[in-house]
């Protein structure tokens, strides 16, 4: 086999790999943002997302405002600022966007 042939070989494999191992769902995105006084946080946030399925951590982060793409579900967004804890419940579809605004004043 030349090495053109060869290498169609390797990426033809690589491709139908990719293709089988591909999630059969796809995902929606939440955008989670901490307030102050009416007005974006502009400092760190500590944020943890739980899947309530299962109560699996499914993401972290440490600023104001982030976006994570997740599998569709039911969530619980935690958000840590200082010594306030608020949290909001949430469900993401399998495509579009949900806004999460947890105020921690």
């Amino acid at each position: 086999m030349d090495i053109r042939k060869t290498h169609l070989w390797v990426l033809a494999s690589c491709f139908s790999i990719s293709l089988l191992s591909a999630p059969a769902y796809s995902s929606g995105s939440v955008n989670l943002a901490a307030t102050l006084r009416d007005a974006p946080a502009f400092t760190p946030v500590a944020w943890e997302v739980f899947r309530l399925d299962n109560n699996s951590s499914a993401g972290r982060a440490t600023t104001h405002s982030v976006n994570m793409e997740l599998t569709p579900g039911n969530y619980r967004a935690v958000a840590r600022y200082g010594d306030v804890v608020r949290d909001r419940m949430f469900t993401v579809g399998s495509t579009g966007q949900v806004n999460v605004v947890i105020a921690m004043d």
